[in-house]
């Protein structure tokens, strides 16, 4: 049985992948900007070292619009969405399985997360962290 990560991922990125990284291999990350707790994540992505290169992009931007005209822009505001280099879209837990898969330090607990058996925690703690990522925001001293 294939996890949910290498199944829906490019096989030729990563460690023990034949040949080099795809050119375009880039996950569009659409983090809230208004959110402190949103924030602190996406400088702390960015600081990863990475199998694959993310970009980052505030979610409901003029620019996240423009790049992504098919997606529902209020959606990305509420939950984490990563784009994927093929056109890829992941919410939620499965944003969040994404970009973990894509650092190096980080790809064997995305497996993980990715199974059959832990998704569910896993979405179950990414939708109460979503829904008060705010509070938490505040509560860590670091509301803007």
């Amino acid at each position: 049985m294939k996890l949910w990560a290498e199944k829906y991922h490019h096989p030729s990125c990563g460690p023990g992948a034949p040949g080099p990284q795809p050119v375009d291999a880039v996950l569009t990350v659409l983090y809230d900007d208004r959110c402190a707790l949103c924030c602190r994540a996406r400088g702390w992505l960015a600081e990863q070292p990475k199998y694959v290169s993310m970009a980052f992009i505030p979610a409901g931007s003029h620019e996240a619009r423009r790049r992504f005209p098919d997606l529902d822009h209020n959606s990305t505001l509420e939950e984490l969405t990563v784009v994927g280099w093929g056109g890829e879209v992941y919410r939620g837990a499965k944003a969040w399985v994404m970009c973990l898969w894509a650092l190096r330090k980080y790809r064997s607990a995305a497996l993980r997360m990715s199974e059959p058996e832990t998704l569910p925690v896993a979405r179950r703690l990414v939708a109460w962290v979503s829904r008060n990522r705010i509070w938490i925001g505040k509560a860590a001293g670091w509301a803007k």
